[in-house]
């Protein structure tokens, strides 16, 4: 689909994805066991996979039961089978032929999750993800070449060109 702007499940930010395309899985995954990320986006150099989690906004009913979902596997294997998901349908829609680098962005804000927190995150979810088969002659494609946790500030100052914008 092409660029625009897309708005966060709650409707508080705002992504300008103006520059590229952006496909969003969510009516496809619910008609199967599968789940995805907020949105897979071609920024022409890359495929970004993009988890987006917000505690930090107005109305959230308990930000303190989100840092203790933080700290279990369940949240890793959640986060984790995100991508596996996404990936999956974005190659099923024959989508990413040229096999561009494929990153995937857990984007999370929170008062109390500060650098040293998303580097653990960064961590336990890493070993869910497939960077083991980075170096397998039998893979042929680029299955994932990069994953981080990144704050709002770390997302601008990352990818200039995808302001997220509260609304």
């Amino acid at each position: 689909m092409a660029g625009a702007r897309y708005r966060d499940e709650n409707g508080k930010y705002e992504f300008d994805f103006a520059q590229c395309e952006v496909w969003e899985y969510h009516s496809l995954a619910q008609k199967t066991s599968l789940s995805d990320v907020d949105f897979v986006i071609d920024s022409k150099d890359e495929v970004i996979f993009l988890e987006y989690k917000n505690a930090s906004i107005n109305g959230v009913a308990n930000p303190s039961a989100f840092l203790c979902k933080l700290k279990t596997e369940k949240f890793y294997h959640r986060i984790a089978k995100k991508f596996y998901g996404s990936l999956f349908l974005h190659w099923a829609c024959r989508e990413n032929e040229s096999d561009l680098p494929i990153v995937y962005i857990l984007l999370i804000e929170h008062p109390e999750i500060d650098g040293k927190i998303r580097k653990k995150l960064r961590e336990k979810i890493c070993k869910q993800l497939p960077f083991s088969l980075k170096d397998e002659q039998s893979i042929k494609r680029s299955v994932l070449n990069k994953f981080e946790v990144l704050n709002l500030d770390e997302w601008h100052q990352s990818f200039p060109m995808f302001k997220a914008i509260a609304l």
